[in-house]
């Protein structure tokens, strides 16, 4: 055992890609259906800046993580 209090398993796996994969899904169905939204999205780059931002919640709460 590596001593975590639980271990990550194939179905959390699945689900959180499963709810990533409808995120997207919804957010480009979202984006076709109010005008500009098409524009904004070309025009900036969000996806950069949407995984730079959840890569640095990600190592925040792994760093305050209590060992």
């Amino acid at each position: 055992m590596t001593g975590s209090p639980r271990r990550v398993r194939d179905r959390d796996v699945l689900l959180l890609l499963a709810g990533v994969v409808l995120v997207v899904l919804a957010v480009n169905v979202l984006s076709g259906l109010v005008p500009g939204m098409d524009d904004l999205f070309a025009s900036a780059p969000v996806l950069i800046v949407v995984m730079v931002a959840v890569s640095g919640l990600v190592l925040w709460q792994v760093a305050r993580r209590p060992r």
